[in-house]
């Protein structure tokens, strides 16, 4: 996966209750981020740096094979 979306959906994610589980390629289990504060874009072409409320995570956007996120059907 590239960075560019992968970066806006966690931009869109700061703030909000949202979950977003991403499939790290050879990982048996997604890897869930949520209560995320801050996404930054990092030097390293794929590279993002995410701060979330109980962690700071940094992920290579290359190794991501897929990203879902629980769709909110309004209510």
């Amino acid at each position: 996966m590239e960075r560019g979306p992968l970066i806006r959906i966690l931009q869109e994610m700061e703030g909000t209750d949202l979950e977003l589980d991403l499939i790290i390629s050879g990982q048996v289990k997604a890897l869930e981020i949520r209560n995320v504060e801050k996404a930054l874009e990092l030097h390293s072409s794929q590279g993002i740096s995410i701060r979330t409320r109980q962690n700071q995570i940094w992920v290579d956007a290359s190794l991501v094979a897929a990203a879902y996120q629980a769709r909110s059907d309004g209510g």
